[in-house]
């Protein structure tokens, strides 16, 4: 807390406001250099009797020791500190225009509880943004690696020009938009702000998007070799691309929990995700056994035990990503 109150007046709401640490006054402050109020700052809750300037200074002290500064203010003398902080929060009913301006983000109501309520609902939107490029760009990984490795490996090409165009905007689009709109977590406040300078693609992010891909390009050429063994090529080719659209299925589910177990208490939550997934799925039923989409798409009907053996290949994604999280990395979070 910073104040220009008398030391007593300060402690007193200080105490009553649960805010521990030592109370400062603004005279000691001005004997202090920048890097002996660094190393104090971690120790001080309360400055009082503070002048305009000294709020920048304790503000670049904080940010020097590491931390994500996030400064209120209303007044014309506010501006400095309020443009140096990381966040700058002007009051929207009494704030002048000058702290208006310097400021970040400006609360309408004047309420601190809203700081709380955005910076969790920025929070939930950053983490599903996670999501959605965790769910597309392994799908797009997971499509090239199979259409690139086919020819390779001295197998036709398994999906036509149309069939890759409804795996990306059908069978893809309505389960990414949902992911959008995914609940936040329930402890993502208790978590320290996120490091500005983290990238959103990182190599161990990438590595495991690499390895979703992966994992659908070597079970949908797995089945396209069964196919081939078992049957036509045209019952191979729909067998390949239905292991391939409920790997999304299954997929989507990986992208939803990059640190816990997909089986949490939100696992249900997402109502969109739901009908997404049964919609993608009686889409992809009708593809497969309407007679005028056959003849569109190419495809030829499947039998029960062909939906339980593509089915099953593409439930290995959630398998794989489970067990990996058991004995590798995260460990699972069954209540996150």
């Amino acid at each position: 807390m910073i104040t220009g109150d008398q030391r007593v007046t300060a402690a007193a709401i200080a105490k009553e406001l649960g805010l521990t640490g030592e109370v400062m006054e603004g005279t000691e402050l001005a004997t202090l250099d920048d890097a002996t109020l660094a190393a104090r700052i971690n120790a001080i809750g309360v400055f009082a009797r503070t002048a305009p300037e000294q709020k920048v200074r304790i503000v670049n002290a904080l940010k020097t020791e590491g931390h994500i500064v996030a400064m209120t203010g209303d007044g014309v003398n506010d501006a400095p500190a309020l443009k140096s902080a990381d966040i700058g929060i002007a009051m929207g009913i009494t704030g002048t225009d000058v702290a208006k301006e310097a400021a970040t983000m400006i609360l309408t109501d004047d309420n601190f509880a809203t700081i709380v309520k955005a910076i969790e609902q920025g929070r939930c939107i950053y983490e599903n943004m996670i999501k959605f490029i965790r769910f597309q760009l392994s799908t797009n990984i997971g499509a090239i690696l199979t259409v690139a490795s086919a020819p390779l490996l001295g197998m036709p090409v398994p999906f036509t020009a149309v069939q890759l165009l409804w795996i990306n905007i059908i069978m893809d689009g309505p389960p990414a938009m949902s992911l959008g709109v995914d609940p936040g977590r329930t402890d993502s406040m208790t978590e320290a702000p996120r490091n500005p300078d983290t990238r959103i693609l990182s190599l161990r992010r990438f590595g495991n998007l690499f390895t979703y891909g992966l994992t659908m390009a070597v079970g949908t050429l797995m089945v396209l070799y069964y196919g081939r063994q078992t049957g036509s090529f045209e019952h191979a080719a729909t067998l390949a691309f239905n292991t391939f659209v409920l790997f999304q299925v299954f997929n989507v589910f990986n992208a939803r929990s990059e640190q816990g177990s997909i089986f949490n208490r939100h696992f249900f939550a997402n109502r969109f995700l739901w009908l997404a997934i049964f919609g993608v799925i009686a889409l992809q039923i009708l593809v497969i056994h309407w007679p005028p989409a056959e003849r569109l798409f190419h495809t030829t009907a499947l039998t029960q035990l062909d939906w339980l053996i593509t089915g099953s290949v593409a439930a290995s994604i959630v398998v794989l990503e489970e067990l990996r999280k058991l004995f590798i990395g995260y460990p699972l979070k069954i209540g996150q």
